[in-house]
């Protein structure tokens, strides 16, 4: 940034100063330009009164607005063969005498400009033009010529003053270049010291964007929102971490003593029966825990496409119900599915029938004898939408927004089946969410809870038919 900002600002000076040199220079060659013009205005004026072979006295007089250094000016009268007949007195040793050649090239009606150098190397600015037939008297041309060696004087002294202008420019966009590069980068270097403190556990540490300049300011506030995402990712990992290890420990501790037991003294065959099928339903435990995680995990990620296809939401309602018709009939419970017919949906059968088998084992485990279990689908231009409704116990209002988080249990107390691992709800809202689709939940303690799943797109509409019935 420092060499970038110097060469930049450098150029700029000099860009400046070339330009201002240039027109310095164009703007005393032009000056030069009227002096000639005068002088040569001034010599026509005075031919008619010479008859000499030298002109009267030097014609270097100039105009008041000419600097006040001497400059030399010579006048020289030529005929048309080129011989010279008056001159100004010493002009013959300084300035060369054009030649009949380079008269005769002059257009008659202009005035023609030489820049040459004398014989001692000086520079000359020259001014030569053809003399009006009325003021002749014999003679064709007029050269006028002003010594120019203190305007290159004065160009050399200037240049002199520029380079040492450019110099300390140069060094000046260096440093400045420099102060303001340090100056911009030092946001930069908090910005990195307050990122390398940054571990795993200090993500509650963020970058302070007060102050910062306005460049610097949102990428502070993006680089905290992205620390306020990985706190909260890597505290409900830790969480995670923690309910599993919880969840794991109480049916490898029951594992673990059952076989201790066994092992303290000689039983007969019908215990060690025993003993070995309680441990395989901790086993049996164990390994649905295991699974619902790997969905959970490989939902995260959404490493696994969908493989959607076309699903008679209708039938595939029926379907389950008559799954868990046998459960619901052992625990006393009236379940009952509704749907309009011919209302389709594309959709994971597979995860689709998890989905709402969880549902349902959730509502069967918490409706006592005598309660009802419904499942209904209608449509709409939201999507499908399906709910579980039943006459359950409830929840109560404070455990509603967090019901659907992994191993939320409403009743902490319970932790021997496989229902209260609180996975459950979980699976179902993971599921909904891969499809794209909405979760929501309603519930009154004593009176009951609904859950609604809401599919998009239904790729048919509700038929105006007879709703599917199943008790």
């Amino acid at each position: 940034m420092t060499v970038w900002y110097a060469l930049s600002a450098f150029a700029m000076v000099l860009v400046a100063t070339s330009l201002l040199y240039f027109v310095l220079v164009n703007g005393m060659y032009r000056e030069d330009q009227r002096d000639l013009a005068d002088n040569l205005q001034n010599a026509i004026l005075l031919l008619g009164a010479s008859h000499g072979t030298e002109l009267p006295g030097p014609v270097s007089g100039q105009p008041a607005h000419a600097p006040q250094h001497r400059t030399d000016i010579y006048v020289r009268v030529m005929n048309g063969d080129g011989r010279t007949l008056m001159q100004t007195p010493g002009m013959a040793g300084q300035v060369r005498a054009p030649a009949k050649s380079e008269l005769l090239a002059i257009d008659p009606r202009h005035r023609e400009v030489r820049q040459v150098l004398s014989r001692t190397g000086e520079p000359f600015l020259t001014l030569i033009a053809p003399i009006p037939a009325a003021r002749a008297n014999g003679a064709r041309f007029i050269e006028v010529a002003m010594d120019r060696a203190h305007d290159e004087y004065l160009l050399a002294r200037y240049r002199e003053r520029l380079w040492l202008v450019l110099g300390s420019s140069l060094v000046l966009c260096s440093l400045v270049g420099y102060l303001i590069a340090r100056s911009g980068m030092r946001p930069i270097e908090g910005i990195s010291r307050k990122a390398e403190l940054i571990r795993a556990t200090t993500l509650h540490e963020r970058i302070p964007a007060h102050g910062l300049p306005a460049e610097l300011r949102g990428l502070a506030e993006t680089f905290n929102g992205m620390l306020d995402r990985l706190e909260q990712s890597f505290r409900h990992v830790s969480q995670f971490s923690d309910d599993v290890a919880h969840e794991l420990r109480t049916p490898i501790n029951n594992l673990r003593g059952e076989i201790e037991v066994a092992l303290g003294k000689a039983r007969s065959q019908e215990d060690y029966r025993e003993v070995l099928g309680s441990c395989f339903e901790e086993c049996t435990r164990i390994s649905r825990l295991i699974r619902t995680l790997l969905f959970l995990a490989r939902s995260d990620t959404a490493s696994d496409a969908l493989q959607r296809e076309t699903v008679d939401v209708g039938e595939a309602l029926a379907t389950i119900g008559a799954f868990y018709e046998a459960a619901a009939s052992e625990a006393g419970v009236f379940l009952r599915v509704a749907s309009a017919a011919g209302l389709c949906a594309e959709l994971d059968r597979t995860l689709f029938q998890q989905a709402i088998g969880n549902l349902i084992s959730n509502a069967l485990a918490h409706t006592p004898a005598g309660g009802s279990v419904e499942l209904a689908a209608v449509g709409g231009a939201q999507g499908v939408r399906i709910s579980v409704r039943d006459t359950g116990c409830g929840i109560a209002p404070d455990h509603l927004p967090h019901v659907f988080e992994r191993f939320y249990r409403v009743e902490q107390a319970r932790t021997g089946s496989e229902q209260n691992a609180g996975l459950g709800l979980a699976v179902v809202k993971s599921i909904v969410t891969r499809h794209g689709g909405e979760v929501a939940i309603e519930s009154s303690v004593g009176k009951g809870t609904e859950v609604r799943l809401t599919f998009p797109q239904p790729r048919i509409a509700p038929a105006a038919g007879p709703a599917l019935t199943i008790s």
